[in-house]
């Protein structure tokens, strides 16, 4: 079995988790049970999938993350209400004719057992099926108990669903870091073998035949070169004056405060900080 899928790790104990459910709706008639159950199948399941994706931590994060929001999402099973009802019937017609004709017989039976003790009788055993009869089709108020469960079989499919959304959207993820890393590799690999410029060649050149020709005004006039080469590159120096002395590294001197070093700067960021000195007392 694949134990690096969620959904094949429910299916293995898909027997057990079945019957665990339907005990708790069927027997406890517990929704909580219920929650706290998948609770804990989830977590357990989680274990089993994190210990076999030993090494592979951005599976296991990504796992937790979605683990730990599915969880949440299980107390909405307790969000449902159940409220006891009361119904009231119909009276039915019968018994009302059974009543007034229990009462004619009463009445009856009471002005003739007198003259005839039978017929007197008779009409008061009469009166009392009547009665009776009538009693048992009148309907008053009836309480309706509602019992608010749930479909251990439907909450079950919908827990295997998850799960298989959980792993594709895992694998997906995972997949989706891995082009990044390759993205990443090859910019890499194409910024290190980048060919350089005619223009930066030509500019090293004459720095490099500077420095050969050991001449110091000829290096001086190759070396003014560079900053128009770093404006093309978006950067621009910057020399030391009050206003912008946070851009540079200072230095105490008894003369004049000078720039010796300008700083390197590309629109409001600052990329090498420059050194100036500082006319101190």
């Amino acid at each position: 079995m694949d134990t690096n899928s969620i959904e094949k790790l429910l299916i293995s104990e898909e027997d057990a988790i079945r019957r665990q459910l339907r005990a708790d709706t069927e027997v406890d008639r517990d929704r909580a049970k219920t929650v706290s159950r998948l609770n804990d199948t989830l977590s357990h399941a989680l274990l089993r999938y994190n210990a076999a994706s030993t090494g592979d931590r951005p599976r296991q994060a990504i796992a937790d993350s979605l683990a730990a929001a599915v969880r949440e999402t299980f107390a909405f099973l307790l969000a449902g209400t159940a409220e006891k009802e009361i119904s009231r019937r119909p009276v039915r017609t019968g018994a009302i004719v059974s009543l007034l004709i229990s009462i004619i017989c009463c009445l009856g039976s009471m002005l003739v057992i007198d003259r005839s003790f039978i017929a007197g009788a008779v009409l008061a055993v009469l009166a009392l099926v009547l009665g009776f009869t009538a009693g048992r089709l009148w309907y008053g108020e009836r309480e309706v108990r509602i019992q608010a469960g749930l479909d251990p079989d439907a909450v079950w499919k919908t827990l295997k669903k998850t799960a298989s959304t959980m792993d594709r959207k895992i694998d997906g993820l995972c997949e989706l870091e891995k082009s990044w890393e390759r993205e990443a590799a090859a910019a890499a690999g194409d910024s290190q073998n980048a060919p350089v410029s005619q223009e930066e060649l030509l500019l090293l050149g004459d720095l490099l035949e500077a420095l050969y020709s050991q001449n110091g005004e000829y290096a001086l006039r190759q070396l003014k070169k560079i900053r128009p080469y770093l404006q093309h590159k978006g950067i621009e120096w910057k020399e030391y004056d009050k206003e912008n002395a946070e851009l540079f590294e200072l230095l105490p001197t008894k003369k004049e405060a000078s720039t010796l070093r300008p700083a390197l700067v590309s629109g409001d960021k600052l990329l090498l900080p420059g050194r100036a000195a500082e006319h101190v007392d």
